[in-house]
């Protein structure tokens, strides 16, 4: 699966809102969530997230409808790509990372637990994005493993500078410890 550039092909990776996501409005105190989605065509037809077909139009305009979560009031028919919504900078790696457990262009390894993405930046001053996957401990990892694992963690690198991202991907593991280990 390579696409024009050597990256993976992600075609059906979607960087479109979600129900349920946070979401900031420029101008507006707080966070909001995402109650809504949907398309208008410039014939007027009505689309919902989850609606099945093709996009009656090219020309579509996707609208977002917005509650916030402190006074709970409702912000209908935002643009979904305005300029105005600030949604969370790490949720690209976050959505690249959630497509490849689906779409494993290499699997993704059983034994890796968790993940956490921070941006901030590198040593050097420039953005970057941190993405730290977080494995179960294992004393002494076979070749295989750590060979298995070397490969997914180049996947997900190649996978997130395919984006273009504007933040250079820094990708590491960590072994997930119990608190029990902690104290110890």
């Amino acid at each position: 699966m390579a696409s024009k550039g050597g990256g993976l092909a992600m075609a059906d990776l979607n960087f479109d809102p979600r129900v349920g996501e946070e979401v900031r409005v420029l101008g507006r105190p707080g966070l909001y969530k995402v109650v809504r989605v949907y398309t208008m065509s410039p014939t007027a037809t009505w689309r919902t997230e989850g609606d099945i077909g093709p996009p009656s139009s090219a020309l579509e305009l996707m609208f977002v409808d917005l509650k916030s979560e402190e006074s709970g009031n409702v912000l209908r028919g935002v643009p979904a790509y305005s300029e105005r919504l600030k949604f969370d900078e790490t949720r690209p790696v976050h959505r690249a990372i959630e497509w490849l457990k689906e779409n494993p262009v290499v699997p993704f390894p059983d034994y890796v637990l968790d993940y956490k993405v921070e941006a901030k930046d590198d040593h050097q001053g420039s953005p970057a994005f941190y993405i730290r996957f977080f494995v179960e401990p294992d004393d002494q990892p076979s070749p295989e493993r750590i060979k298995e694992l070397n490969r997914f963690l180049g996947s997900v690198s190649t996978m997130l500078l395919g984006l273009g991202l504007e933040r250079w991907p820094y990708v590491q593991v960590s072994e997930k410890r119990s608190l029990l280990d902690v104290a110890s």
